[in-house]
């Protein structure tokens, strides 16, 4: 299921290079007051690898987000884990404290 995005970006780009490629007609760029005649497989090619560089810059953008999301999460949790591991070791203490003392109290009870 997770591989049908890669499959079909695939097959749309070799869609792409095929459409574009057969075709061999220029069209005519005006750039800062200069016409340049381009190959509509060049002028095509850079759009879309412009469109593919945008959508990477804006993937990195939610990476990061959700990676620094992680580290707080994460951080959050060993808060807490620290915490129960500290509560759980004063609870034993104290368990062991309450049978010393019952001890000694039927000790000084049998005298």
């Amino acid at each position: 299921m997770k591989n049908i995005g890669l499959i079909l970006a695939v097959i749309i780009t070799v869609g792409f290079v095929y459409v574009f490629g057969a075709n061999n007609s220029t069209i005519s760029v005006n750039f800062i007051n200069h016409n340049f005649n381009i190959g509509l497989f060049i002028y095509a090619l850079c759009a879309f690898l412009l469109g593919l560089f945008s959508g990477a810059l804006l993937m990195l953008r939610g990476f990061f987000e959700s990676s620094d999301n992680y580290r707080k999460l994460k951080r959050q949790y060993e808060k807490t884990s620290i915490g129960a591991d500290d509560s759980g070791l004063r609870v034993k203490t104290l368990e062991n404290k309450i049978k010393t003392l019952e001890e000694a109290l039927k000790k000084a009870l049998e005298k």
